[in-house]
């Protein structure tokens, strides 16, 4: 059973796409890093990125009583390989070749957890990307603005990257690393409207 007060809102992530993809859609979310190791060993990505959203979620959720902590995590599946934030210009430039005229799979996992009465909820939402041929010359240049490393798959559908993706079969904002539809049905779960959490007037 939930209080009817209007519980805080957390974002647990240090994504500064995240935060502002919320903040688009109404929202004003504090944030908590959490600080975790984002290391997986042995799983696929779409369980890995479920995982990790688990696991950045329950670090914060402790010492905030009457929240609720959304936590997410994203990687990109690419011929079954995943695929997060490059370590390095080299790996970045070394992804773009690989995924230059080809298709991949952005896996997000989204854990929301409600301190008022310990619930958990975890969900997946999954886009297809159709990536375009950027020349060699675009990919040194685009790496070289270090955009790259903030972004798993070394992409995103917009900053600087957005002219190299053809296409999404799916959420959009999933590619920005949370899906608002998901968002919107966890919170339903728990007896929270999208409009209780709202803002001011934009």
């Amino acid at each position: 059973m939930t209080s009817s007060a209007t519980p805080r809102f957390i974002l647990a992530s240090g994504s500064v796409t995240r935060l502002r993809v919320l903040r688009d859609a109404g929202f004003n979310p504090d944030v908590v890093v959490s600080g975790v190791s984002e290391e997986v060993d042995g799983i696929d990505t779409a369980r890995a990125v479920v995982a990790l959203a688990e696991r950045k979620a329950s670090a914060v959720a402790g010492g905030l009583p009457e929240a609720l902590i959304l936590a997410c995590d994203s990687m990109l599946d690419l011929d079954g390989v995943s695929l997060g934030k490059p370590e390095s210009s080299a790996e970045a430039i070394d992804m773009w070749q690989r995924l230059s005229g080809n298709r991949g799979i952005l896996h997000t996992g989204h854990c929301l957890i409600d301190t008022r009465n310990d619930t958990t909820i975890s969900r997946l939402d999954s886009t297809v990307v159709r990536f375009g041929t950027p020349t060699g010359a675009e990919i040194k240049a685009y790496v070289a603005s270090a955009e790259a490393l903030t972004l798993a798959g070394a992409f995103s559908i917009d900053g600087r990257s957005a002219p190299f993706v053809d296409g999404i079969e799916g959420v959009p904002s999933n590619v920005l690393g949370l899906s608002l539809p998901v968002v919107r049905r966890m919170l339903n779960d728990v007896g929270v409207t999208i409009t209780d959490l709202w803002g001011g007037t934009p």
